[in-house]
C-alpha cells in the first residue's frame, strides 16, 4: 500500500486537528517512522508519537479554574462548599507518567511490527456503524515473532491509575480508517479498554471485549458482542476474540480494574488463557489494577515475564519529599477565613491519613474544607484537626494505612474510602442545592424589587391586546417568551412596561415564522384601530 507522509513540526501531533474526546474515528494520518523497519507499515506509520516528557507534565497538570482570593471573599459559605467539588478535578503530574506515555507508544509498534497483513480474495464483511461494508484485509499475527508486547500497571486504589489512563488515551483516536489505492477503507482499532466486570469470570469478559468492539465501531446494534455471545464454550469465545483482533487490527486491549476477575477455575479460565490469544495474534495487552491482583494474574516468574513492562503507580506515596510538593499544590485552593499555609507538622499528618495517595489526600483536604466551611465556630488548622477529620470521615481506616502491603487490608481501605466519598459527594450535592437556592431567591428578591412580575404580565396583556387588533395570531405561550427575552436583554435591565412591551412586539414580528398555524386576519385597520392598537403598546 502507498501512502503519502505528512511533515510533522515540533511539538505537534498527528491528530491535533481532531478532538479525540469527542470523535473516535478519524483518517489515517502518515508519518515516516523513525525506525527504518517501520517504513511502509501504515499501521505504525499512522500512529501518532508518544508526548515528551516536557508534554506529559503540561498535560497531566490540571487544575480547573478556580476564583481569586477578592472573589472568594464575596462569596456565600454554600458558594464556597460548591467550589469545593473543583478539588476532583485536580490532577497533577506523577512520577510514572512519562513511563506510561513510552510504554504504551512501544508496546503498540511492537504489536504491529509482529503481524502480517493478508489479503483475501473474497471480501470479508464487517459492520460500522450499524452499516455493512467489506474489506479483503486481515492482520495476522507472526508465529516466528518471539517478543509480546504487554505492560502491567499496578497500584493502590485512589493512586491515579485510571485517572492517568484517561489522558494518556486522549492522545490516541481509537480507530484510524484507512484507505487503500482502490479507495477501499480498512479499519484499525488502536485501543480498547474493557472494565472488569466484578466477580465475572471469563466467558464475561470475551463479551466484555465484543461489546467494546461494537462501541468502538459505532454500533449501536451489539453485531460482535452477540458474536462472541454465540459460541458457547470460553475456549471458542476466545477464538472469536481472535478472529476480531486481526479483522480490526487491534493494537492493545486494556483491562482496568482486573482484580475484579475471578481466576479460579480450569486453565481456559485463567490470566494464561489470555496470554494464547496475544500469542496467536500479537495484540498487545495492558492490565491495570491493584497489587493483590499481581498474584492472582502471576502465579509463576515464568508468566510474569512474558506480560512485558511493569508499572509500579504508587511507588510515588513513599517519596515524603514529593508529596510535601503535591500539598502544597493543593493547598493553593482553599477558601478558610485565613489562609493556611502547609507547614511541616500540616504534610506529615495529611501523609499520615493519606499514606501518599493523591485520592484519599484530596478526600482528606475536601472534607477540611467543608467542615471548617460548615462550623459555627472556625477551628484552629493543625496536625490535631487533620487527624480528627480522618478518624470523623474515614473511621478505622488507620490501621489499613499503616499495613498497605497486606492485600486484605487493601480491600477494606478501599471499602472505607468509598463509604467516604459516598458521604463527601453527598455534602458536596446539598451545598450546590443551597447555593442554587440563594441565587434563587436573590432573583426572586431583585425581581420584586424592579416590580418585574407586575411589568411582565402587563407587558405580555398589552400585546396580547394589540395582535387582537392586528389579526396576527401567537399563543399566549410564544407571547410569554417574547417577553421574556426583552427582560433578559442587557438595555432592559431597568426599562419599564413600555419598553419591555416594545421590544417583545418586534421580537415576535421578526419571528413570524415561528407563528402558531393559523390565517392572518385580512380585515384592513382604520385610522382608528392602528391609534388602539399603538396606545395598547404604548401604554
Amino acid at each position: 500500500m502507498k501512502y503519502n507522509y505528512t511533515e510533522m513540526k515540533e511539538n505537534e501531533h498527528s491528530y491535533d486537528n481532531f478532538d479525540l474526546r469527542m470523535t473516535n474515528e478519524v483518517p489515517a494520518v502518515y508519518v515516516r517512522s523513525k525506525m527504518p523497519e517501520d517504513n511502509g507499515n501504515p499501521y505504525i506509520e499512522a500512529l501518532p508519537e508518544a508526548r515528551t516528557e516536557d508534554e506529559v507534565f503540561t498535560t497531566y497538570n490540571k487544575q480547573p479554574l478556580f476564583p481569586n482570593e477578592k472573589e472568594v471573599r464575596n462569596m456565600s459559605v454554600n458558594e464556597k462548599l460548591e467550589m469545593v467539588a473543583l478539588l476532583r478535578k485536580v490532577r497533577f503530574v506523577l512520577p510514572f507518567h512519562a513511563l506510561l506515555e513510552q510504554e504504551f507508544n512501544n508496546v503498540l509498534r511492537v504489536s504491529y511490527r509482529d503481524r502480517i497483513e493478508k489479503e483475501s480474495e473474497d471480501p470479508i464483511k464487517i459492520t460500522m456503524n450499524d452499516t455493512e461494508d467489506s474489506t479483503h484485509v486481515r492482520l495476522q499475527g507472526n508465529h516466528g515473532a518471539a517478543s509480546n508486547a504487554g505492560i502491567t500497571l499496578i497500584g493502590y486504589s485512589g493512586c491515579g491509575k485510571s485517572a492517568s489512563l484517561e489522558i494518556l488515551l486522549s492522545n490516541y483516536p481509537q480507530v484510524i480508517i484507512h484507505k487503500s489505492e482502490s479507495f477501499q477503507r480498512f479499519p484499525q482499532i488502536v485501543y480498547l479498554v474493557v472494565v472488569c466486570p466484578a466477580n465475572s469470570n471469563f466467558s464475561a469478559l470475551y463479551i466484555s471485549i465484543g461489546e467494546e468492539i461494537d462501541k468502538a465501531l459505532g454500533n449501536l446494534e451489539p453485531v460482535y458482542e452477540q458474536m462472541v455471545k454465540r459460541a458457547r464454550t470460553v475456549g471458542e469465545k476466545a477464538n472469536v476474540i481472535c478472529k476480531l483482533i486481526e479483522m480490526f487490527a487491534i493494537g492493545c486491549i486494556i483491562f482496568d480494574e482486573i482484580q475484579l476477575l475471578d481466576f479460579s477455575g480450569q486453565k481456559e479460565s485463567t490470566y494464561e488463557s489470555l496470554l494464547t490469544v496475544v500469542n496467536k495474534t500479537k495484540v498487545a495487552i495492558m492490565a491495570v489494577g491493584t497489587e493483590d491482583a499481581y498474584s492472582k494474574m502471576f502465579p509463576n516468574l515464568r508468566m510474569s515475564r512474558r506480560t512485558g513492562a511493569f508499572i509500579e503507580a504508587n511507588a510515588y506515596c513513599e517519596n515524603k519529599q514529593y508529596f510535601a510538593t503535591i500539598v502544597s499544590n493543593l493547598m493553593k485552593f482553599q477558601w478558610m477565613d485565613e489562609r493556611i499555609e502547609p507547614n511541616r507538622e500540616i504534610i506529615q499528618a495529611l501523609y499520615d491519613v493519606s499514606k501518599g495517595i493523591i485520592a484519599q489526600l484530596v478526600s482528606v483536604y475536601m472534607y477540611m474544607q467543608i467542615h471548617y466551611l460548615r462550623a459555627k465556630k472556625k477551628p484552629v488548622i493543625n496536625a490535631d484537626y487533620i487527624y480528627r477529620i480522618s478518624r470523623q470521615y474515614f473511621p478505622g481506616i488507620q490501621p489499613f494505612l499503616d499495613d498497605m502491603n497486606n492485600h486484605n487490608y487493601e480491600k477494606k481501605r478501599e471499602e472505607i474510602m468509598k463509604n467516604g466519598n459516598l458521604e463527601l459527594e453527598r455534602l458536596i450535592q446539598n451545598a450546590q442545592q443551597e447555593a442554587n437556592r440563594e441565587k434563587i431567591y436573590q432573583q426572586m428578591k431583585i425581581s420584586e424589587e424592579k416590580g418585574l412580575p407586575a411589568i411582565k404580565n402587563n407587558a405580555i396583556q398589552n400585546i396580547m391586546n394589540a395582535i387582537s387588533i392586528t389579526g396576527e395570531i401567537y399563543n399566549k405561550t410564544r407571547v410569554e417568551q417574547a417577553v421574556d427575552h426583552a427582560i433578559g436583554l442587557k438595555r432592559n435591565v431597568n426599562a419599564d412596561e413600555v419598553m419591555i412591551t416594545k421590544d417583545a412586539y418586534q421580537w415576535l414580528k421578526t419571528h413570524a415564522s415561528d407563528k402558531r398555524s393559523g390565517t392572518k386576519k385580512k380585515a384592513v385597520m382604520d385610522d382608528e384601530h392602528i391609534q388602539i392598537r399603538d396606545e395598547l403598546l404604548n401604554n
